[in-house]
């Protein structure tokens, strides 16, 4: 496929214009797609995906954690084409989030009011459209977090950014609670990654059965027409002592040509995963045809907004196969 195909199915899916439907007789709802930087990857040129996915490659607004100002980590240049584009304003910072700044700012009202002003604005300049990244709070933090959650969002609705999401980890519905987001929220983004990862052993980050719970989850309480899937274009590494870190497809590869070694597919989640006896590692990570089978296993559960998360690394053919994928 030329790369110029490529880039008009992309703009035509972002653009809500490809049929991704299959229900006979009646109008097929569109599908959308965004397209996240990683926060494990705020440094670099902002073109650090394919150039087919560069005009809808969203921005990165990381919440400094000493000055409390949303600063833009990683801009990316004007879209072109009228492709909807999502600025990501998070608290992630030094390999971790940062719940304690906004928790400082609960408590003065003023603050709280000039912090959602000045992310607001932030988020216009990087981006059609707004998710709040704020995660590591507790159920006690819920009722302040939630007035600074409304200030953000109605200062940004105040400037034009729409949509605006929230992005919720997977599982947690007593700190972060559907029906109460999305009273303030347009949509709420489920962060589909973290079956497996730090802390647990070895296997899929994300497996269509474990997706489909935590989609139906959310969509239980607000309808699946809100509900946003946050895909994983990464993977993790995880070491002899059973500590994960987050590996691309791209590095993984290299790994693999290094040490002559060969990747299998996981016939139950559709993962490729490696190991190596002799240093100690396992690695588990998505590709195209990971990524295609989670896309239509959500299809099929009604979800028509897509944000892939990471593009830097992962898989090339992620951009050839995933447009047809959108249209089963």
């Amino acid at each position: 496929m030329s790369r110029v195909l490529k880039t008009a199915l992309w703009a035509a899916t972002a653009a809500g214009l490809v049929d991704c439907s299959r229900l006979p007789g009646r109008e097929p709802p569109p599908a959308t797609v965004w397209i996240l930087p990683s926060v494990a990857h705020t440094s670099g040129s902002a073109r650090s995906g394919p150039a087919e996915v560069a005009a809808f490659q969203g921005s990165l607004i990381v919440v400094d954690s000493l000055t409390l100002s949303p600063v833009l980590s990683l801009a990316q240049p004007d879209a072109s084409g009228g492709a909807s584009r999502i600025a990501v304003v998070t608290t992630y910072e030094g390999n971790r989030y940062h719940p304690e700044g906004i928790r400082a700012l609960t408590e003065d009202a003023a603050a709280s009011g000039a912090f959602a002003r000045k992310v607001a604005v932030a988020a216009a300049q990087g981006g059609t459209g707004m998710f709040v990244d704020f995660q590591g709070s507790t159920p006690d933090e819920l009722s302040a977090n939630t007035s600074i959650l409304r200030a953000i969002g109605d200062s940004a609705r105040a400037r034009g950014v729409a949509p605006i999401g929230i992005i919720v980890p997977p599982g947690d519905t007593i700190g972060y609670p559907t029906t109460i987001l999305a009273r303030t929220f347009d949509l709420v983004v489920v962060r589909l990654n973290g079956e497996h990862r730090n802390g647990t052993s070895p296997g899929p980050i994300v497996s269509p059965e474990w997706m489909a719970r935590q989609i139906g989850m959310r969509a239980s309480a607000i309808g699946i027409n809100r509900i946003v899937a946050e895909l994983p274009l990464f993977g993790y590494k995880w070491d002899r002592s059973g500590v994960a870190t987050v590996i691309t497809f791209a590095e993984a590869q290299a790994l693999m040509r290094s040490e002559a070694g060969v990747f299998r597919r996981d016939q139950a989640s559709g993962s490729i995963t490696a190991s190596s006896p002799r240093n100690g590692w396992t690695i588990w990570i998505e590709d195209a045809t990971t990524l295609e089978r989670l896309v239509s296993v959500a299809r099929r559960a009604g979800v028509r907004r897509f944000a892939l998360l990471g593009p830097e690394g992962a898989d090339p053919e992620i951009w050839t196969r995933l447009p047809a994928a959108l249209k089963r």
